[in-house]
This record gives C-alpha cells, sequence and structure tokens, in this order.
C-alpha cells in the first residue's frame, strides 16, 4: 500500500485544458459587450452564450485575432429543448490548430412563436460549415441565412418534419413503391393514398413484427 507521501504526490488525473480560454472569452467580452450572454467552464471547457446577432462577427473575430487563430471549425450540432424558451441550442466548437486553443460557442434560437427559426451561415468565416448546416437543417429545421441553398442531406427530399425535434412522432407509414418518406401523429389522419400506419397504434394493439423476415432472407 502506498504511504501517505506517494499519495500526496500522486499526480492527479489529466482534465483537458484550453490554454487561452481566458484570452478566448477576454476578446469577446471586449468586443461584443452584452452580446456575450454567459460564460461557463467544465472540467477544462468553456462555452460561451452568444446572441444570435452577434455570431458571425464574433467567429470572423475569434478567426483572425493573431494570438488565437480559431481556424478550424471542428463541428457544429443542435439539441432541441421543447419546453424551454428559447427552444434550441447551435452549437459550434472551433479548434486552433496553430495555438491549440479550443472553444464552444452557443447560440439560442427558435420558440412557440417561431417554429421554423433562422441563424445567420458561418460558411463565410469556415466553408466546412457547409455539410453541418445542411445536416442541422435536415434533422431540426433549423434555416441558416446568407447562403445559397438548403437541401436535406441524409433523408429523402420528400421525407416529412425533421426527425431531431423532440415532438417528432414515433409512428411512421407503409407506401406504396416506389415512394416513401415521412411520418404523421397517430391522432392525425394519413393524406389519401399513401399507405397505412405502421409500428404501433394508439391503443398499443398492434406491435411491429420483429421476426418476420424478407424474401431476401429465406
Amino acid at each position: 500500500m502506498a504511504d501517505q507521501t506517494q499519495l500526496e504526490n500522486a499526480r492527479p488525473l489529466a482534465t483537458p485544458v484550453n490554454p487561452l480560454a481566458e484570452a478566448t472569452v477576454a476578446l469577446l467580452t471586449d468586443r461584443f459587450g452584452a452580446s456575450v450572454r454567459s460564460v461557463v467552464e467544465h472540467r477544462g471547457e468553456t462555452t460561451v452564450l452568444l446572441a444570435p446577432t452577434a455570431l458571425v462577427a464574433a467567429c470572423q473575430a475569434l478567426r483572425d485575432a493573431p494570438t488565437l487563430r480559431y481556424s478550424l471549425l471542428e463541428d457544429i450540432t443542435a439539441v432541441d429543448w421543447p419546453e424551454r424558451e428559447p427552444r434550441y441550442d447551435i452549437i459550434y466548437q472551433l479548434v486552433s490548430i496553430e495555438t491549440r486553443a479550443s472553444i464552444r460557442l452557443k447560440a439560442q434560437i427558435g420558440g412557440e412563436d417561431d417554429p421554423d427559426p433562422e441563424i445567420a451561415s458561418v460558411m463565410g468565416v469556415w466553408p466546412a460549415a457547409d455539410w453541418f448546416e445542411l445536416e442541422i437543417f435536415d434533422l431540426f429545421g433549423i434555416r441558416f441565412t446568407g447562403r445559397d441553398d438548403l437541401r436535406r442531406l441524409l433523408m429523402p427530399t420528400d421525407w416529412a418534419g425533421h426527425p431531431l425535434r423532440k415532438d417528432y412522432p414515433l409512428t411512421g407509414f407503409a407506401l406504396p413503391d416506389p415512394h416513401w418518406g415521412g411520418q404523421t401523429p397517430l391522432d392525425q389522419p394519413l393524406p389519401p393514398g399513401i399507405g397505412q400506419l405502421t409500428l404501433r397504434t394508439s391503443d398499443g394493439s398492434e406491435q411491429p413484427n420483429l421476426n418476420r423476415r424478407s424474401e431476401g432472407d429465406r
């Protein structure tokens, strides 16, 4: 068993640390003032909540700051909080290959009075935003302004709704070949001619047949 001295000198578990987090927050606070709505630090990671109107300018400032150089847009994603106003978080993970800085930016948009929210595209800052924004539009229905096109990226072009919204219905429907796509709530009738509900019914009497195999599997 290790003695007390060895325990006291034991190296603590490594925690991810952003060496330039303080400088990053200082730059944003100095330039954008009240548009910096909150700063949260957790386990060595820093998240800055920005007003949506300041997002693009803040991204440009972080990319161009000589001591920071956030040159890489590592990811953009979204989170749906249907019982909260604003409803959606849009989250940007930024990294500097040159300075090893990292930061997470967040903006909040949408709500009951804004069911199809918009936020400015950051493609003019990082062209790599292209597919991230298309994915979020496809799965959350959030529109990105200031870019040339918005189109489905993962779902079929005729798919109904946005599958990563928390209120997206869990029922599906069987559609005649070759058309397919979309879902509809249990308490709403299907449009004429597009098939029958599958997976389950409102009273739970119909369950998916998980043992049924296609002709090709036999």
